[in-house]
């Protein structure tokens, strides 16, 4: 009896689909920040261009980070109708500018290119130089608390409101973000900060998955977590699930 039960648990398993790398398209392999085959990565690996498990950056803007960070200098956001405070890039925003803001090479490691010649992101792709007047960029580096929304009156409070409720402060109240079949349902029932803030901080990675792992990044090409436009074509869905459009 038990030989028949296992057997059929084999088929049950056997019937079922199967979930590829490649279906889904998830992790850094194939996307494009994979740098694994390219002429000046020696190494030929996927996460050594920015990460490695010594002789990291002692100042950590993210976990072994093993690569040279900007030091800008950086032009912030600014808007007379700005209530956040907004200053110098930090964290993971400052490891993203670290290759787009086009004044370091994606191939500087910590320690110095020594002989070899820096490889800038103008050459790889010059759609993605950010460069580091940021003043016409969505703000980054402040704090999104329940005082800022308060402050601000367009914004929802972070530690309320969860990625695909309702709207409930404007006419058309149809959730931005729908939990039935979207991708990104790793993030529907979490809230803005738990879901997409660093330390309650927006930052780059707050719309980006650099990994390529979470929401809608999989799918998304230029990585965004939660992509596209809402079921009444009203605008983009992670920029209505912040803002009150």
């Amino acid at each position: 009896m038990k030989t028949k039960i296992r057997m059929l648990l084999i088929g049950m398993a056997l019937a079922l689909p199967v979930v590829t790398r490649g279906a889904t398209s998830i992790g850094i392999e194939g996307s494009v920040h994979d740098f694994s085959t390219n002429s000046w990565q020696s190494r030929g690996a996927i996460c050594s261009p920015c990460h490695d498990a010594h002789n990291t950056d002692v100042a950590q803007s993210i976990p072994l980070w093993a690569h040279q960070t900007t030091t800008g200098p950086f032009t912030p956001y600014s808007s007379p109708s700005l209530k956040a405070a907004v200053g110098t890039p930090s964290g993971v925003s400052l490891a993203c500018l670290s290759c787009h803001d086009g004044t370091v090479g994606v191939n500087a490691p910590i320690g110095g290119l020594g002989t070899n010649a820096p490889v800038l992101m103008a050459s790889i792709n010059p759609a993605a130089v950010i460069g580091p007047d940021l003043h016409t960029t969505h703000p980054i580096s402040f704090t999104y608390d329940a005082n800022l929304a308060a402050a601000d009156g367009g914004l929802e409070n972070p530690t309320t409101y969860k990625i695909g409720d309702n709207k409930t402060v404007i006419t058309v109240n149809t959730p931005p973000v729908s939990s039935a079949g979207w991708q990104g349902s790793s993030l529907t029932g979490k809230t803005i900060d738990q879901a997409m803030l660093f330390n309650h901080r927006m930052e780059c990675g707050s719309c980006h998955d650099v990994h390529k792992m979470d929401g809608n990044a999989p799918s998304s090409g230029i990585l965004v977590r939660i992509s596209g436009t809402d079921s009444g074509n009203r605008g983009s869905l992670i920029c209505r699930t912040c803002h009150i459009k």
